[in-house]
């Protein structure tokens, strides 16, 4: 039970990084857009 909390919240921070990766290739995508 324990450990299934645990790969939980592991997956959770997995997923919450990845999406800030990818915030940040939009936002700096938008920054070349922007800036051309």
């Amino acid at each position: 039970m324990i450990f299934k909390i645990i790969s939980m919240i592991f997956l959770i921070l997995l997923l919450f990084t990845d999406i800030k990766r990818l915030i940040n290739k939009i936002q700096q995508f938008l920054d070349k857009i922007n800036k051309s």
